[in-house]
Formats: C-alpha cells, structure tokens, sequence
C-alpha cells in the first residue's frame, strides 16, 4: 500500500512539474520605446520551426535474383524499387532559447545496410548470365564448407584465437557480398528538413508540406500527397491586470498546444509560447 501511495505521489509532482513548465511567463516590451539612449521599434511575432526526418529506403535487385530460389531455396526480389517513411517531427520558436530544442537541426545521415559487392565484373560480363550465377553460388557454397573446416579445425592443426576469428570475419563479409548479387542491395539514407512557419492569429492550423511513400517531402501545394499540418490550440492562461492609463506595452505570449500531423497520425507535441494568441498588457511608466 506504501508502494503504491509513493508511485501516486511522485505521479503527481511530475504532473505539477510539467503544469508549471508549461505555464512559464514569456513576454516582451513591444512598441517604440529608448533604451539605453537609443530608439528601439518591437513588436512580439513568433516563427515555427518544424523538423520533418525522412528516411529513404533504396534497393536495388541483385543480378542474378532470377536463379536464387534454384540456389538456395528462397526467393529474392526481382524489382528496384525506392520508398520513403517519415519517421520522425519536432517543433521549437525560433529565437526563443528556453523553447528552442537542441535537438532540432540534426545534419542528413546515410547508413549502407550490407558489404559493397566484391566480384569480378568481367567474369558476369564475359560469362551467360546464369553460368556466371553457377559460379556465384559455387563460390558460396565454398566459403561455407571452408567456415565450418575452420571451426572444426580440419585445417591441420587448425587456426586459433584472434587468427580464426579474423579469418571467419573475413569469409562473412565475402559470402555477404556474393549473395548480394543474388538478393540485392538496401541503402537507406535519413535526413531532415527544416521548414519555417510564422504564426498567424487568424490561422492556428497551417499546412507546411505534403509527404507520400513514392516521392518524399513534397510542397505544401502538391495534392499528391497527404498533409503535413501544424496546429495550435491555446491554453486558457492567466495575465497580469493591464492598467487602462499604463503607457508601457509587453505582450505575453500564450503557452499553447502546437501539434504536427501526418494525415491523422501526430508525430510530435509540444507546448511552447506563442505571442500571437496572448495579450498585450499595459503598464504606468516608473517614475
């Protein structure tokens, strides 16, 4: 029962925690005004930042995909083919350094799934296509007999140590790179876009791109593929009274909702402060 009172209690501080983070005062003097001697012009406008991660699945079908059924028994793909997910969103203000996430920004990556192919080209040039995939698989076939002496140490006194298991590594990577010419290669490639949206009071939900699985990323006028939306949904915020004579101006800005959306799924959620849906608050000049 203890155990159970003191996982509620620390539920409810974390719940406190996150209501107090989300209710942080982010405001700004707005107007014209001298500071420091010289003539400052502000006005509160707030700038989306939206992070899409993309990632890009490129296979090509190896050249003798036709006969690894004949080979070994399971088939390969005969089709090259490209396709893209979107695995990942994150959202942050620009210019607003508690609320810019450190994690946006991140550079475009590629990561090679499987050995680079290496055979001899002139041998599948000069050879019928499927004599050449004879060879292959022989060949397959032979750096696997030879693992299996190595680990039973059917090689005279056998090879031992940092030795074997170089010597297995060395016969993986060969036998990777001969059935690639049966079942393909896959290249997938990730990389996010940064896109800017200033925030518009009379738009709380804007449209900033368009995604399918043949093409990518696409721009935010091109039907060919679903929304990629931003929506905002203010919080019902406590301000400061404004003083009816007060002549110095800050906007608050309003801690609001901002969700990005893929269709109907929602890929990120953040609540970050947003002057367009806040109040602007007058103060008497100090004296």
């Amino acid at each position: 029962m203890r155990k159970i009172f003191t996982i509620l209690l620390a539920a409810a501080f974390v719940s406190l925690a996150c209501e107090a983070s989300a209710q942080q005062v982010v405001k700004q003097r707005i107007g014209t005004y001298t500071e420091n001697g010289n003539v400052v012009v502000s006005e509160a406008t707030t700038t989306l930042v939206v992070d899409l991660t993309v990632e890009c699945e490129e296979f090509e079908a190896g050249v003798y995909a036709r006969y690894a059924q004949k080979y070994f028994g399971k088939r390969a793909s005969l089709v090259s083919r490209t396709s893209y997910t979107l695995v990942g969103a994150d959202v942050a203000v620009l210019n607003e350094p508690s609320y810019y996430a450190e994690s946006l920004g991140a550079k475009a990556q590629s990561v090679a799934v499987g050995d680079d192919i290496m055979v001899d080209r002139l041998e599948a040039d000069e050879t019928a296509q499927e004599s050449a995939a004879k060879i292959a698989a022989d060949r397959i076939f032979e750096l696997r007999a030879a693992r299996q002496d190595l680990i039973l140490g059917e090689y005279g006194d056998g090879v031992y140590g940092a030795g074997l298991e170089a010597a297995l590594k060395e016969i993986e990577r060969l036998e990777s790179a001969y059935l690639q010419l049966f079942y393909g290669t896959r290249i997938v490639t990730t990389t996010t876009h940064r896109l800017y949206m200033p925030v518009s009071a009379d738009a709380p939900t804007s449209v900033v791109a368009r995604f399918n699985s043949e093409e990518g990323l696409l721009a935010k006028d091109n039907v060919a593929g679903d929304i990629v939306m931003v929506a905002i949904t203010p919080s019902d915020m406590k301000y400061p009274a404004s003083n009816p004579k007060g002549s110095v101006a800050y906007r608050y800005a309003n801690n609001a909702t901002v969700v990005v959306s893929l269709a109907q799924e929602v890929l990120a959620t953040r609540v970050l402060p947003i002057y367009e849906f806040g109040q602007t608050i007058y103060y008497a000049m100090p004296k």
